[in-house]
């Protein structure tokens, strides 16, 4: 919220109040563990998590407060609807993104997400209803995106963590299956309240894996390798299961980047329109290009399982 409310006023001054109170609230949709039980609500729900966040709104007693502050409800209700209208919050150079960075490289201790944070927000300005830099802000949006790529290679998408993430999921989607978990109180839960309700699963698997996660027993790697064309992981998962592997045996994923279509506009001091930022950045325009053909296929189980899972990965591969 600090960082929206900040960016807001730099860019449209004091037009815009509740802009920053979407900052505050635009991930209260999120359920425990916060994207990793998204899959849940689409999956189950048929909604993501604006769509959730929109209902937690409109029920909870954060309407009242909002308007006893002289703040329209509605307009903070109609950006959740409207996802183009809060590019200052989720955009490609919004303040979701610029907090996370500053906020997990401060607490992982990696230089990574390090940004000329004063930098930029002073060069950030309003084209057409939309956020853009001026040309002397390129440097600084610059580094915004190349500091997400190192976050995202080296902490995000390490393979550690997505295979944590893969078994987390697969004991979620062992419980819903079996009906111990509701998937519309499973949006209320904490990430402690999940934990607790996974592990006095009566499914053994699912208390297994979580005890597995708990104590960090995870899987290992059996493939890890880049791809270059697209896989149907779900007749992955039916090779391996075929080949005598138990659902919780085992996680597949492929490791992907996001934010090789990111971009924004450059203007000048005058607010003429100068280009996108990919076509004025050949640093940019290259790292588009990197995201986009950085796919890995990630298959993890067990250590024991490794030199029996991996043929079956490579077979499926051709």
């Amino acid at each position: 919220m600090h960082v929206a409310k900040e960016l807001v006023w730099s860019i449209y001054g004091d037009g815009a109040p509740e802009l920053s109170y979407v900052g505050l609230l635009h991930d209260i949709g999120h359920g425990p563990f916060s994207h990793l039980s998204e899959f849940v609500m689409e999956k189950y729900l048929k909604k993501n998590h604006e769509r959730i966040g929109e209902e937690v709104l409109v029920r909870s007693g954060i309407k009242e407060i909002l308007e006893d502050s002289g703040l329209s409800f509605k307009r903070i209700v109609d950006y959740f609807r409207d996802s183009e209208k809060i590019d200052v919050v989720g955009g490609a150079i919004g303040s979701d993104r610029i907090d996370y960075l500053m906020r997990d490289s401060h607490y992982t201790g990696v230089a990574y997400g390090i940004i000329d944070y004063e930098r930029l927000k002073g060069r950030l300005v309003s084209s057409d209803g939309r956020v853009a830099i001026t040309d002397a802000g390129i440097s600084g949006a610059e580094s915004l995106l190349i500091a997400r790529y190192f976050m995202h290679s080296n902490v995000y998408m390490h393979h550690a963590k997505i295979i944590a993430g893969k078994m987390l999921q697969n004991a979620m989607s062992a419980s819903l299956e079996a009906g111990e978990l509701d998937a519309g109180e499973l949006v209320s839960m904490t990430d402690d309240r999940l934990v607790s309700a996974l592990l006095a699963s009566k499914e053994k698997s699912v208390h297994d894996t979580v005890e597995r996660i708990r104590e960090r027993r995870l899987f290992k790697r059996a493939y890890y390798e880049p791809i270059d064309k697209t896989i149907d992981i779900r007749k992955l998962e039916e090779a391996i299961e075929e080949a005598g592997f138990a659902r919780d045996e085992f996680i597949a994923a492929v490791r992907s980047f996001k934010g090789e279509n990111d971009d924004v506009e450059v203007v000048d001091r005058k607010g003429n329109r100068i280009g996108m930022l990919t076509e004025l950045s050949p640093l940019i325009k290259t790292l588009t290009g990197v995201l986009a053909g950085s796919k890995k296929l990630l298959v993890a189980c067990d250590r024991r399982d490794i030199e029996r899972i991996r043929p079956v990965v490579k077979k499926f591969l051709g």
